[in-house]
């Protein structure tokens, strides 16, 4: 029954949901549609997110099969269900719990917002979003938002005024876009936000873990193929102390080329450039080459002359039976092959790579979600010469949140019934430390910052993962939950973490952590977090 649906679906455009909205950028909100995503047949580019609310209507699950709010003013004013073109609600986080790692033991969170949908005829729609919270982070998190400024992917932390580390801090964020439908293969959208390149839960290419940022996405979707242009405004805030008029500007244009090769098979190629907007003496701006859609950006650099900063990569995912997905990542930032084959651990080898796989209704169980994955990222990847044009936002990278120089493996398994949610992750990673001379960790610290010696010859080889002080960070992770909102992605929820890192000494350092409360994943949290750099 669900082919002749979904073919029904795909030809007749318009019919169910609005066709120019998105889903948020929650695997919360998503995960009611993540199974039929990943099916063999999905013509999804599951890879590409956020997922158009269209091609979510094409699965043959549109959002009025979905649970209703337990609060059925909700839905009323949502207007999810009941086709109206204006939809609204509020968020509300709320969690209280302690910390074995902090002096004062308790920690909290208690954040608010909103959300607001419109269509505006059958090409315009338009959202805006924003949250402002006041929190006492757990120690470890605490450490993270000192080090970067920012807390892990919402925003600035502004302490009180006089106040010590470790005081409770406040942070918000917003998004926003308007999208057009200018025909039926193109899509624009102008906002501010968020996107992720991936099928893992972690993402090599462009994840989510940094703070929203202006963009404009152009998405062409032709047969099998699915073609995004990202073009972005990021900021260096290093030295600018919160102060948004002195934060540095940098830009980036991305390109993900994703082709569904046949029902069960996807490959996609991946590149991007940034680079800084310049300073007095050599001020620059946008560049204007870097607008051309189809061309590689590699290519171009090396017909400038330039010294941006370029990354290419690939990526696969392959469906094996009905549920289950192997998928995999590969980023290049230098690459060298005699130099790779020679295996003498050169500081230009800036490679990174992914290997997951992740059943959905595993064995046979409705509900059960079971992910495995492995990531390795060299020395020096995601950095540059120029550290301004580094692969980072708002003292965060834009990759994964350890930046370089360590290897990770991870296990999660969640299982959904009705309203419940029970979840457990895990993760393990083992990680270089920088020395006084760079080994590859900061991706705030230039290439230059390498050791030399006596006339000034920089060290080039030995640089391996874990190089130069290697240790290890566990994290574990239990949820438990019950839904209250599905649009929004709002649990009342328990919550009980535990970790261990290794400390410079080499002695090693734990904290439990317990929440309770309702909790709002309207926008994806990012738990797993390591201070890898202090920004100047």
């Amino acid at each position: 029954m669900r082919r002749p649906l979904l073919v029904f679906a795909v030809l007749v455009p318009g019919m169910a949901l609005p066709q120019t909205a998105w889903l948020p950028l929650s695997r919360e909100v998503e995960r009611p549609y993540a199974a039929l995503i990943q099916s063999v047949g999905s013509p999804m580019h599951s890879a590409v997110r956020p997922y158009a609310r269209r091609e979510l209507s094409a699965l043959g699950l549109p959002d009025s099969t979905l649970l209703p709010s337990a609060l059925p003013v909700l839905d009323r004013w949502a207007g999810v269900r009941n086709g109206r073109k204006v939809r609204w609600g509020p968020l509300l986080d709320l969690q209280a719990g302690f910390d074995t790692d902090t002096a004062a033991g308790v920690v909290h969170r208690a954040g608010a917002g909103f959300w607001f949908d419109a269509d505006l005829g059958q090409r315009w729609s338009v959202h805006a979003d924003a949250m402002s919270w006041h929190e006492r982070l757990p120690a470890y998190l605490d450490s993270v938002a000192d080090a970067a400024q920012t807390v892990p992917g919402e925003g600035i932390s502004y302490l009180p005024f006089g106040a010590d580390s470790g005081a409770a801090v406040a942070h918000y964020d917003w998004s926003g876009y308007v999208s057009w439908d200018p025909g039926k293969y193109f899509n624009l959208t102008l906002g501010r936000g968020k996107n992720f390149f991936g099928d893992g839960y972690r993402s090599l290419l462009l994840s989510d873990e940094a703070t929203s940022y202006p963009y404009l996405r152009i998405t062409t979707t032709v047969w099998r193929v699915k073609y995004v242009n990202l073009f972005a405004s990021m900021n260096d805030i290093r030295g600018a102390n919160g102060v948004a008029s002195d934060f540095r500007r940098k830009w980036a244009s991305m390109h993900y080329l994703s082709w569904n090769a046949g029902k069960r098979i996807n490959v996609a190629l991946f590149e991007a450039i940034v680079w800084s907007q310049g300073d007095s003496l050599y001020p620059r701006g946008f560049d204007m080459n870097y607008l051309n859609p189809i061309i590689f950006y590699r290519p171009v650099e090396y017909n400038l002359g330039s010294p941006d900063n370029a990354l290419l990569g690939g990526s696969f995912s392959i469906k094996a039976g009905k549920r289950t997905l192997l998928y995999g990542q590969v980023v290049l930032d230098e690459f060298l092959l005699k130099e790779v084959r020679a295996g003498n651990g050169w500081f230009g080898n800036k490679q990174a790579a992914q290997l997951g796989l992740v059943a959905r209704d595993a064995f046979g169980r409705k509900g059960l979600m079971l992910r495995a994955e492995w990531n390795a990222v060299r020395p020096f990847m995601y950095t540059h010469s120029d550290t301004r044009q580094n692969y980072a936002h708002f003292g965060q990278p834009l990759a994964h949140p350890f930046g370089s120089n360590f290897q990770e493996v991870l296990a999660q398994a969640e299982l959904t019934q009705d309203r419940w949610l029970f979840s457990a992750r895990a993760s393990m990673a083992w990680l270089g430390r920088d020395a006084e001379y760079s080994y590859g960790n900061n991706i705030f610290r230039p290439e230059s910052d390498r050791q030399s010696n006596s006339i000034g010859q920089f060290r080039n080889y030995g640089f391996a993962i874990g190089s130069v002080n290697e240790y290890t960070v566990l994290h574990a992770e239990a949820r438990a939950g019950w839904l209250i909102d599905g649009s929004t992605g709002t649990r009342l929820e328990a919550s009980a973490l535990y970790r261990t890192a290794g400390l410079a000494d080499g002695g090693s350092r734990q904290a439990v952590v317990v929440r309770v409360g309702v909790a709002c994943y309207f926008r994806d949290r990012h738990a797993e977090q390591e201070p890898r750099y202090v920004l100047n």
